[in-house]
């Protein structure tokens, strides 16, 4: 290597170069993800006793989300699409976190509903 120092603007390129391969698996893993929760069994709110113990409703307009009286949005526009622990943006069926290997469908509901962090 020589001696001189590098050029800024070089080792910015470099730096960009580099960051830029570093996303690509993120990128992939997201992708892979939406694609796999339509494959993901669905919770069965009859039989699933998180699903029981959260009064999760594949329909929110089912559920007594006003008895619940969580914040962030009134309770007629609370549902799974827009809830913090579903972690796909798209899709009827999605993975939720509080349901591990399992997806919920995007008009449902449980009493653990937070309001997703606008990002």
């Amino acid at each position: 290597m020589s001696d001189k120092p590098m050029n800024k603007s070089r080792r910015d390129a470099v730096k960009m170069m580099l960051g830029g391969l570093a996303s690509v698996p993120l990128v992939n893993l997201v992708g892979i993800a939406a694609a796999q929760a339509q494959d993901l069994p669905h919770v069965d709110p009859e039989t699933d006793p998180t699903a029981q113990a959260l009064k999760y409703h594949h329909e929110a307009t089912e559920a007594d989300r006003a008895a619940a009286n969580r914040p962030g949005k009134p309770p007629e526009e609370q549902f799974c699409n827009n809830c913090q622990f579903v972690l796909a943006d798209s899709g009827e069926w999605r993975p939720c976190s509080l349901f591990p290997g399992k997806a919920v469908h995007e008009t449902g509901w449980c009493a653990s509903w937070t309001l997703k962090a606008a990002g």
